[in-house]
């Protein structure tokens, strides 16, 4: 490929984003047997992330790349284009996880469940490049059907997790229904769909607008697991295996969340909308802090207990995006990396060693070192533990709340931290400070191979917990861009 050849496909990366996920899904169904369809969904997932990262990595250091004009209707803003490397980064690391447990699914189920994988990165990578909240909206659906089949294929195996993919269905087709009613009113009082003309649209019907837009965002909250619209993450994600687990409550969780975020940005602006959207969100952040702290405290398995902690740390994001203000979006894109790290060691780290109930972490680090490695970073971020990217997190989110006098805000962060500190501490003791009671049910060779993303993430806490000039560089980029855009 020469030079031309490479700066044209650099020009369509927003179009490469979507598409090359969902050509990698088709070939995974030809390929057939599950070696195989595991290759190539690797590798599809590998160019994805490749494309998105360079061309994110542009876009943030104001190199203005250029973007070819497309006939579908697609939009590169700062969240977007860093959203859609965080989720594509995300999902490739994932799918690497997911070799190990190929044999769990079947020979002929597996190419089934990684071409479905390969949807939700599409669809998340759509909602965070659409041009209008149409193409968002239907973009999501196509993320969140596919997290509803991932669920579906576990239950062959443990039927509770029917019970979570039936939540799953009933509750987002609840969510969907609000969404695209919020859609179409926001239509009716806009005039237009397209979120680039939404601050500066002339809202005939300011009433109609603020009551779609809040449709728009609880549907989303539903999908992101905010409290108290979360009745089905426990179902689904504590009993639905490690492929659902590390794709629907880590990579579904955070790309609602983008989306939210992204979405948010430009209601905001509009002065119809702003106030009963932070208003919204607030409301959404504070019950999933309190909620979602109060419930991992008490959850009796890591399955849940992940969950529960990262529904608290989602409820730290929606208060840095009601926020509103550049530096409440830069908070929210440094807390989302924060949550996707922790999320993917700490569900990564239970699927390497089969861990269901607590009680299976006393002694684990003898058994799984490199394993309770994984988990014990993603519990210290979750907690926000000094030098970690959790707590470089929640201190922007205290720095952006008393920025704009919301002074209430450092209170969730403590409320949050203290939580994290009570199970994070449970945690450690068990894996640290007790004794094995049983052998290691992990698997002898593959399970090296799958903790690796876990580890990656795990090292990503740390250093840039130490180190996140770069981090915090992109993220004010990323937010500034954006509300730039909007305003």
């Amino acid at each position: 490929m020469n030079g031309v050849d490479l700066e044209l496909a650099r020009a369509h990366a927003p179009l490469f984003a979507v598409t090359i996920p969902l050509v990698g899904a088709a070939l995974v169904l030809i390929a057939g047997s599950a070696r195989l369809s595991w290759v190539v969904a690797t590798v599809a997932a590998l160019i994805a992330a490749t494309v998105t990262a360079d061309f994110a990595y542009r876009l943030l250091n104001h190199a203005r790349p250029a973007v070819a004009e497309l006939s579908i209707p697609l939009q590169v803003d700062g969240v977007g284009s860093f959203g859609a490397a965080l989720v594509t980064g995300l999902s490739a690391l994932a799918i690497v996880a997911v070799g190990a447990f190929l044999k769990d699914a079947g020979s002929r189920a597996a190419p089934f469940r990684l071409a479905l994988l390969l949807c939700i990165t599409a669809g998340w990578s759509g909602a965070l490049l659409a041009r209008d909240l149409a193409g968002v909206a239907v973009s999501v659906e196509v993320a969140w059907l596919a997290g509803v089949a991932v669920v579906t294929f576990h239950g062959a195996r443990d039927r509770a997790a029917l019970n979570g993919a039936l939540r799953m269905l009933t509750l987002g087709g609840v969510a969907s229904a609000l969404t695209l009613l919020g859609v179409g009113l926001i239509g009716r009082a806009a005039g237009d769909l397209r979120l680039a003309t939404l601050p500066i649209a002339h809202i005939s019907m300011p009433g109609v607008a603020s009551a779609g837009i809040a449709f728009v965002i609880v549907g989303l909250a539903v999908k992101a697991t905010a409290a108290p619209v979360h009745a089905w993450a426990a179902a689904a994600l504590g009993r639905g295996g490690a492929v659902a687990g590390l794709w629907v409550g880590a990579i579904g969780v955070v790309g609602a969340l983008l989306v939210m975020t992204r979405l948010s940005a430009y209601a905001v602006a509009a002065p119809e909308l702003g106030a009963g959207v932070s208003a919204t969100l607030a409301v959404l952040g504070g019950a999933s802090v309190v909620i979602g702290s109060v419930q991992a405290v008490g959850a009796r398995t890591l399955p849940r207990l992940a969950t529960y902690a990262c529904i608290s740390q989602a409820g730290c994001v929606l208060v840095a995006i009601a926020l509103g203000s550049p530096a409440g979006f830069a908070a929210a894109l440094v807390q989302l990396l924060a949550l996707a790290a922790a999320a993917l060691a700490m569900f990564g780290g239970a699927a390497v060693g089969r861990i269901r109930d607590l009680a299976m972490l006393d002694g684990f680090w003898q058994r799984a070192p490199l394993a309770s490695v994984a988990i014990t970073a993603g519990t210290l971020s979750l907690m926000g533990a000094p030098m970690t990217l959790g707590f470089l997190g929640r201190w922007r989110l205290i720095e952006a709340g008393v920025g704009v006098g919301w002074w209430w805000a450092p209170l969730l962060v403590i409320i949050a931290s203290l939580a994290g500190v009570f199970y994070g501490g449970r945690l450690i003791e068990r894996i640290y400070f007790r004794r094995a009671n049983r052998t290691f049910e992990g698997e002898a060779s593959p399970w090296r191979f799958a903790v690796a993303p876990s580890l990656i993430c795990a090292i990503l806490t740390i250093a840039l917990g130490l180190a996140p000039a770069v981090l915090l560089r992109w993220s004010d980029a990323a937010a500034g861009m954006l509300t730039g855009a909007a305003t």
